[in-house]
C-alpha cells in the first residue's frame, strides 16, 4: 500500500543569515525545510547591511522604484513545510519581512524583503546602515568585511 504524505511545501527566498552556512539557517532546517537550488534575484534590488537594536548585522534587499543602481543579488531557494511557515515567519522582526520576490528567470517567490527606511537611511548616511549592493551577496560582504 503505498503511503502519501499530507505535507505540502512553499518555495521561500534567503538571501543572508539564512544561508547554508549562516547563523540562522537552523531556523530552516529546524523546521524541516530543504535546499533547492542557488538562483539570484532579478536585477530590480538594492542590497543593504543595518545594525539592529541588539547590535547584530543583518542584510536586507529592497525593490525601490526608480532602477537606478539595482542589481541581482545572490539567493538560495528551500522548499518550507506549509504547516511550518507561521513559525518560521514569527521569527523575522522587523525591518525585515515576507513577500514577494522576483528572480532572474521571472517568476516570483516568498523571499526576504526589507522596509525602505534602511535604505533611506543608508542614503542619508546613517553609519547604522550601509548599502553592499556592489558585492552582490552577503557571503561576499561578509568575506570583504572580516
Amino acid at each position: 500500500q503505498q503511503k502519501f504524505c499530507c505535507s505540502i511545501s512553499m518555495r521561500l527566498a534567503v538571501c543572508g543569515l539564512h544561508l547554508r552556512g549562516q547563523a540562522l539557517n537552523s531556523q530552516l532546517t529546524e523546521l524541516g525545510a530543504t535546499f533547492v537550488s542557488e538562483c539570484m534575484s532579478a536585477p530590480v534590488y538594492r542590497f543593504f547591511a543595518f545594525t539592529d537594536s541588539n547590535g547584530k548585522t543583518k542584510p536586507g534587499m529592497i525593490r525601490p522604484y526608480k532602477k537606478d543602481g539595482c542589481a541581482s543579488i545572490a539567493m538560495e531557494i528551500w522548499d518550507m513545510p506549509k504547516e511550518q511557515f507561521g513559525s518560521f515567519i514569527s521569527l523575522v522582526p522587523p525591518p525585515l519581512g515576507i513577500g514577494s520576490v522576483e528572480l532572474d528567470n521571472g517568476s516570483y517567490v516568498h523571499g526576504f524583503i526589507c522596509e525602505s527606511w534602511v535604505m533611506d537611511a543608508a542614503l542619508s548616511g546613517d553609519p547604522s546602515c550601509q548599502e553592499i549592493t556592489h558585492h552582490g551577496s552577503w557571503i561576499t560582504f561578509m568575506e570583504r568585511t572580516k
